[in-house]
């Protein structure tokens, strides 16, 4: 196999070295990059830092890259797209890649929707949830243990971890409502039924929202029946059953929609993250009866839908399309599962490996073997990141258009990091 990672100095070399000193100096302390390396391009997989040392690329922008660092057929749009204009604010000048993406998006989410567009993550959330208030006229909200949904004010009320995301940032959003997520933290599906339906119980519920993947909270799959049961209870009480796709989304759990695997239909979905390939973009999707039920220009803002990451965000589905990488990330998730638990057998510090198609977690017995890990990785070519409330789990969100030797060759460094740490 040929090797795909090159190191020509050591890591952080000398440029980063600098580049890191300048980012203390320079930008505020809460935004100085934890991440030693600096970029300095990328293709596919693979990232090149300023000297000169390339990685495999495990983190992918933190889950915005399924087609590759630079895929041509991006780039491209990209270019013809800033070519002919950058900006118009489309509530008042539209263009048609807007209702186009949101056309496709509709078909992809189930057939039979409507489609709005935000610049993060966190503003699809926010957005989410102010059409659940003003569509049902109640204003409780059902979030979940290990839970992320962003940093702004309600999406960061929702989120779960207080440090470092919400710790002095109070008060916080009213009426947000927290159950057992089933199967975190050893709660049952039982667990979170019952809190759920003293909750519905006792509150009138807008809407309740949760990632069937979670992301920030471990790599933790839904537990079976645990969606349904949510679904069924929304239904029952006329509440906006809302699935954050953000992480999950694109392709990466093996269906294009991680709901579709599971066999749920949310009432609305956010997406965001590969959407555009990291542009600022992201979108809710969902049933007309929840979104035409706001009156014209009640959701909006200057930059959102931007033509730019529009055209970025329709290469991104032809490119999911045409190289098939929906199925190339259950292929992805079979080498990883494949190849952590023969790495898994060959020690006693990992737990457990989990998952749904591409978006795996090994679970580590403790945050500081994950650390040491990730650290050796890096020292040997390959970038990862940890997920988890401790910190215990190694998270995987390369662009699914990494290749099969890639995949393999970072087994191989992860084999050895374990065995050392």
């Amino acid at each position: 196999m040929m090797s795909s990672i090159k190191i020509v100095t050591e890591i952080p070399g000398p440029r980063s070295r600098t580049s890191s000193a300048g980012a203390a100096t320079s930008i505020a302390r809460p935004l100085v990059p934890g991440g030693k390396i600096f970029a300095a391009s990328g293709e596919g997989a693979l990232l090149t830092d300023v000297d000169g040392n390339r990685f495999i690329d495990f983190i992918g922008g933190v889950g915005c890259l399924v087609a590759g660092h630079s895929h041509p057929r991006v780039v491209k749009a990209v270019h013809d797209q800033v070519d002919a204009f950058m900006h118009t604010d489309f509530s008042l000048l539209p263009y048609q890649s807007y209702i186009d993406l949101a056309t496709r998006l509709s078909q992809l989410c189930g057939g039979g929707r409507k489609a709005g567009f935000f610049n993060s993550g966190a503003e699809a959330v926010e957005n989410a949830v102010k059409v659940a208030k003003a569509a049902t006229g109640r204003s409780g909200i059902v979030c979940f243990e290990g839970a992320f949904h962003g940093r702004t004010l309600m999406a960061m009320s929702l989120t779960h971890r207080d440090v470092p995301y919400k710790d002095g940032f109070g008060p916080f959003a009213q009426q947000v409502y927290r159950a057992p997520y089933a199967g975190l933290f050893g709660a049952s599906l039982k667990d979170s039924v019952d809190a759920l339906t003293a909750i519905f119980a006792q509150h009138e519920i807008a809407g309740v929202i949760v990632e069937p993947v979670l992301g920030e909270g471990g790599f933790l799959p839904a537990a079976e029946g645990f969606l349904e049961t949510i679904a069924t209870m929304c239904n029952k009480h006329g509440s906006v059953f809302i699935a954050d796709e953000i992480q999950s989304g694109y392709g990466r759990t093996g269906t294009f929609l991680a709901t579709d695997r599971l066999g749920v239909r949310p009432d609305l979905i956010t997406l965001g993250k590969s959407i555009a390939s990291g542009l600022p973009l992201s979108a809710i999707v969902g049933d007309e009866r929840w979104l035409d039920a706001l009156s014209p220009n009640t959701l909006g803002g200057t930059y959102v839908g931007n033509p730019v990451a529009c055209a970025a965000a329709l290469a991104v589905l032809d490119v999911i399309d045409d190289e098939r990488l929906v199925d190339r990330a259950k292929l992805i998730g079979e080498q990883l599962f494949e190849g952590w638990t023969k790495i898994a057998a060959s020690g006693s510090v990992i737990r457990e490996v989990r998952g749904l198609g591409a978006m795996v977690g090994v679970c580590f017995n403790d945050a500081k073997t994950t650390a040491d890990v990730i650290a050796k990785a890096l020292q040997r070519g390959v970038l990862s990141m940890s997920a988890g409330r401790e910190g215990d789990v190694l998270r995987h969100l390369m662009p699914l258009v990494i290749t099969d030797d890639q995949v393999a060759e970072a087994l191989e460094i992860f084999g050895a990091c374990v065995e050392e740490s």
